[in-house]
């Protein structure tokens, strides 16, 4: 590397990861391109450390990188204090429906238990905390507390009809029905997950008289359309162009429900649920 400067971005993020890894050896440093930063993760460790602020400063002051470099490392210390997993508490677990290319962003990802609901859209175990927070919820803190899977599942399904109950109060005093449908924004972080409550679906499907269609644009808006409206050959085209302007965006695809089963719709044709649940 010429002089001391950062060099490109890759070369940087690499020279990080090894003096990370070198002070914490009994961690996992991966470099995540994506989000230009670095994944530690650890026996009670799963932290996220950006770069782009620190290759900026070295950029702009390549005679000082190696102290900046050496300021980094040793301000992030804090952060790389292993710590006990947090107790879970069954009374907060509830489904949180995002996008696949979300969920692969989260932290320890691949130890959350999932739902695959169709397309790209996921649905996973997450903890609802207070001020607005929502985590994923690994499978060993729910392990650690003695529940298995079937009771972890349990939970989350009661809560999330119980998040839900007041909408569906509101479905069954719906007086007409609107050309452009209903539209659901009453939850920032888990509008959703409506699509996990089978009771709220067959409420929606029978005051519509029929199948309904969802479109989940933004992880705080849920479109829903009677199916037999002459809008519904539009509804694509809404859906993406919400998903398109979103702040927030969750999924551009369209989901088809008949009350008992939830498929996705695309390009005129019916794929199968993976939700035989919704049978029950």
């Amino acid at each position: 590397m010429a002089g001391d400067s950062p060099g490109d971005r890759a070369a940087f993020a690499e020279r990080i990861r090894l003096q990370i890894q070198a002070r914490y050896p009994g961690s996992t440093v991966d470099v995540d391109p994506a989000r230009y930063s670095l994944h530690v993760r650890g026996a009670g460790l799963d932290v996220v450390l950006p770069l782009a602020a620190l290759h900026t400063a070295c950029e702009r002051q390549p005679s000082r990188t190696g102290s900046l470099i050496t300021e980094f490392v040793s301000s992030v210390e804090a952060s790389l204090v292993p710590r006990p997993a947090a107790a879970v508490s069954p009374a907060r677990v509830l489904w949180c429906v995002r996008s696949l290319r979300y969920l692969a962003g989260l932290a320890r990802s691949e130890e959350l238990l999932t739902e695959t609901i169709g397309g790209d859209i996921v649905a996973f175990i997450a903890e609802s905390l207070p001020g607005q927070v929502m985590r994923g919820v690994p499978r060993t803190e729910w392990e650690a507390t003695g529940m298995a899977v079937g009771a972890i599942r349990r939970a989350a399904d009661e809560n999330t009809a119980k998040r839900f109950a007041r909408v569906r109060e509101r479905v069954a005093a719906i007086e007409r029905i609107p050309a452009d449908g209903w539209r659901l924004a009453g939850d920032s972080l888990y509008q959703g997950s409506i699509v996990m409550v089978p009771a709220l679906l067959r409420a929606l499907v029978e005051r519509a008289s029929g199948d309904i269609l969802i479109g989940l644009p933004d992880r705080a808006v849920a479109l829903i359309l009677p199916a037999f409206l002459p809008t519904a050959e539009s509804f694509g085209r809404r859906v993406l162009q919400e998903w398109r302007e979103s702040m927030n965006p969750c999924s551009r695809e369209v989901l088809r429900s008949d009350g008992t089963t939830l498929r996705v719709v695309e390009r005129g044709r019916r794929q199968s649920s993976l939700l035989p649940w919704l049978n029950d």
